[in-house]
């Protein structure tokens, strides 16, 4: 026992010591459009020198292949590869109607994405063949869609679907005027969904309103007041009038 004793504070004088902890590696989404490679981590923060950012994405526009270290603040880094830019393009056939139809051509698989202020949004990537569907807006809306060949996408080709009519809508009903002491009252009624009011004064604009009734200074001369409906989608009526003679 007297033995045992010393052979166990030596033990501890030596310690057992744990391994350090293994600093976690970067893990990214790398995607080459055309020029442009974007990276976007899928944990943890990075920083990619040699790339701007542009909200969750890494951006770099280099044509030809290259490598870049992806560092994992507080962690670890990595290299990356990506290989050269596609020189082919899509050839895209557009047929309108009621329904967009658009045919592509020169690669087995292509992505569609919507463009916001002329940049890809690359959340609304949409993956087809040979040929895909678009709704018809009221507003204009424009599209991109790139040709995909291994883990590339060639250069956007972008181009714009034209809206379709905006929705009738209606006028205001009972429009009159009504004259106080000190002031003129505009009052109306109205009985479907709506946004606001729009007063115009002579074709000029002097205010808006929600409720159904709007006060302004008396006119010394002969007025044409219109009131034209704001709907909930934000289009406007032509308006409805009516005329003031002092």
């Amino acid at each position: 026992m007297k033995r045992l004793i010393p052979f166990l504070f030596l033990l501890a004088g030596c310690g057992i010591k744990a391994n350090p902890e293994v600093l976690k590696a970067p893990e990214v989404e790398i995607r080459r459009i055309g020029q442009k490679v974007y990276v976007r981590s899928l944990s943890g923060e990075v920083q990619i020198k040699g790339f701007e950012r542009q909200g969750d994405y890494w951006v770099k526009e280099e044509e030809g292949p290259f490598c870049f270290v992806v560092e994992r603040i507080g962690e670890s880094s990595k290299k990356f590869c990506v290989a050269g830019a596609l020189e082919e393009k899509p050839s895209l056939k557009i047929e309108e109607g009621e329904v967009i139809e658009v045919y592509a051509s020169n690669f087995e698989a292509y992505r569609l994405y919507n463009l916001r202020d002329s940049s890809l949004s690359l959340e609304s990537a949409k993956t087809f063949r040979e040929s895909i569907k678009l709704e018809r807006d009221y507003w204009e809306r424009c599209y991109a869609i790139t040709g995909i060949r291994g883990n590339v996408e060639s250069q956007p080709v972008e181009f714009c679907v034209k809206p379709k009519p905006p929705p009738t809508v209606s006028e205001v009903d009972g429009l009159e005027v009504r004259e106080g002491k000190e002031a003129l009252y505009l009052v109306w009624f109205y009985e479907q969904d709506y946004r606001e009011f729009v007063i115009y004064r002579d074709g000029k604009e002097i205010g808006r309103t929600t409720g159904f009734a709007f006060e302004t200074e008396i006119p010394k001369e002969k007025t044409t007041f219109t009131v034209k409906v704001v709907s909930p989608l934000g289009f406007e009526s032509k308006g409805r009038s009516v005329y003031y003679s002092p």
